[in-house]
Order: structure tokens, then C-alpha cells, then sequence
């Protein structure tokens, strides 16, 4: 059986990745547990006899990397610093550590006798600047022009780790796929994001308003398993090796003012909804062009958002919510 390894095998996506492959591969999971821990659903998963937890610090010496295999035929790196309140208080670490673990993944990489893929996730918000300086078009293509911001702003610096880290890939000689996932959301994902957050105030409100920010904002939203499912249908292709993909949902993008209405439908709560400003200086609007990726994979999406909400929600509802 195969080997694969997946850096950042704890978080949303790592875990749901690992859920997915565990009865093709064998799979070794390295997480510092940062923005989590060892929850139930992850315990469960690591007693399947093909997954394995490596206790190691990927911020150290990749010298020092003993239990690490020299047979994976893929390497998925998801590890990375993120979220908006790291990015501004933290802004630094976000640089240098981001840079640091994709240096020590792709130092594995190379140590790798028959690698077939290296997947780098990067971000949608590599379009920020570009964004911000000169606006974009939508749907947003791949080979968008990418800028930078002004190197002082912090809110900038996940988006340059995250261009950063593509160069890298592109010029390590490493068998690469770049994919770039926008707002991917479902079970497990913590509760530090806008399909959660606004689940979770649906939920719990005692009151017959809920606030919610940015809510002209416009965002496209991509349920979980079709994200995963369109990542291993991309590194599967050989058309797909050494480029770089969007990875959403095919259907438009939605405000969150619209995205707040179907989750009060959906918690079936009646509540009305208190407009607030944005207060993160986010983007105003995440829409991919994902017909590259289609056009290679002939994927075919399962979910749509109203019935990747309910499962969110159901889930959340269950583990998180009641509990």
C-alpha cells in the first residue's frame, strides 16, 4: 500500500483529506496542534491501523526528522500560520514561520525515492493585492497578475507567505500542484469563520436580531468533501503537474447578508439581521474561476450550499452546539 503524508493533518483540511484516503493509503499525520487539539472525531480517526500521528516540531531542524518516511508517493502541505486576528497581531511569525515550514516540507520532499506529487496549498488570498491596487475581474482566473501590498501592512502578510511559498514551488524542480481553495467550509472546521460564526449566533440567540459584518461582502463557498474530492481528482492527472489551480465551487458567489438569511432558514430560528461594517478590512469579494480545474477532471460537484449548511449545521449542532 502506498504512502502518503499529510503536514497539517490535524486541521480542517488535513483531517477530512485523511478521512477520505484511509482505506487506499497509509498516511502519516503531522500537526503541532496550534489552532486546536485532539478532539474525538481525531482520535477516532487515528485507531484506523493506516494512519499514524508523527510527533514532531516542524518548526525545528528537518535534520532532526527521524520517523520520517522516504517512500510517500504525496505530500500534502497544509501547515501554515492563518486567520485574520494572527495575521494582525502576529504579523511577523506569519512571514517567517509560513516560510520556515514549507522550507523544511520541501526539504522532505527532496529526501522522497519516488515521489509522484508535492501539493501546496496556498490561498485565495493571493488575489488581495491585486485587489486592492488595481481591482479585479470575476470569476478570477489563476493567471491573474499578482501584487503586493505596502510591505509595512499586516493585514498583507499571509498573502505574500502564501505567494512566497508558490515561488518556492516553482522553482524547487519538486513533481508540484499548486491549489489555491476558496472558502472551503463543513464539519470540524472551528468556529473562527463566517459559516460557524453565523451558525452558531443563529443557534444560541436569545434575542429576535443577529449582527452580522461585511454584509455586502460577497464570497463563494465550497462544501468540504468537494473541495477534497477536486484536490485528488487534479494530482491524479499528469496535465496537472507544475501548475497551479483554483480550487471552489462552480456556482456564484452570495453576500453574506444572503449567506446569514439561509443559515436563520436553516436553523429554522426567526430572527432578523443587524447589519454591521466591516471591521477586518477584508477583501469584498472571493469569486474563482475554476474552469481550468473542470476542464481537466471532468469533476462533478455533489453539494450545493443549502444542503452543505444543513450538514454543517446538523454536525455542529450535534458535537458543538448541544454539548
Amino acid at each position: 500500500m502506498k504512502k502518503i503524508l499529510i503536514i497539517g493533518g490535524a486541521g480542517f483540511i488535513g483531517y477530512h483529506l485523511a478521512k477520505k484516503l484511509k482505506n487506499k493509503f497509509k498516511i502519516d499525520l503531522i500537526d503541532n496542534f496550534s489552532r486546536g487539539y485532539q478532539d474525538k472525531e481525531l482520535i477516532k480517526l487515528l485507531k484506523d491501523k493506516n494512519i499514524k500521528l508523527l510527533n514532531i516540531d516542524f518548526l525545528k531542524n528537518p535534520n532532526n526528522f527521524k520517523k520520517i518516511s522516504k517512500n510517500y508517493s504525496y505530500i500534502f502541505h497544509f501547515a501554515a500560520i492563518v486567520g485574520v486576528k494572527n495575521v494582525l497581531n502576529e504579523p511577523y511569525d506569519v512571514l517567517s514561520k509560513n516560510f520556515l515550514l514549507l522550507k523544511n516540507a520541501i526539504y522532505i520532499a527532496f529526501k522522497q525515492k519516488n515521489l509522484k506529487r508535492f501539493v501546496f496549498t496556498s490561498s485565495s488570498e493571493v488575489y488581495y493585492g491585486t485587489l486592492k491596487n488595481y481591482g479585479l475581474k470575476f470569476p478570477t482566473k489563476e493567471n491573474t497578475k499578482l501584487s503586493a501590498l505596502n510591505l509595512k501592512d499586516k493585514r498583507g502578510t499571509y498573502m505574500l507567505s502564501k505567494i512566497y511559498g508558490e515561488a518556492m514551488c516553482a522553482q524547487s524542480g519538486l513533481p508540484y500542484t499548486i491549489v489555491r481553495p476558496h472558502n472551503f467550509y463543513g464539519p470540524r472546521m472551528g468556529l473562527s469563520h463566517v459559516v460557524p460564526e453565523l451558525l452558531k449566533k443563529a443557534h444560541f440567540s436569545k434575542n429576535k436580531k443577529i449582527s452580522i459584518f461585511s454584509p455586502s461582502h460577497r464570497r463563494n463557498f465550497c462544501y468540504i468533501e468537494d473541495g477534497i474530492n477536486l484536490i485528488l481528482s487534479l494530482i491524479y492527472k499528469q496535465k496537472s503537474l507544475c501548475e497551479t489551480f483554483n480550487v471552489g465551487h462552480k456556482q456564484s458567489d452570495i453576500t453574506i447578508n444572503n449567506l446569514a438569511k439561509r443559515i436563520i432558514k436553516i436553523t429554522n430560528k426567526k430572527l432578523k439581521i443587524k447589519k454591521e461594517k466591516d471591521i477586518y478590512q477584508s477583501p469584498s469579494r472571493r469569486l474563482p474561476d475554476v474552469s481550468k480545474a473542470l476542464k481537466l477532471t471532468s469533476f462533478r460537484y455533489k453539494y450545493n450550499l443549502d444542503l452543505g449548511l444543513k450538514l454543517t449545521y446538523e454536525w455542529y449542532s450535534t458535537n458543538i452546539f448541544n454539548k
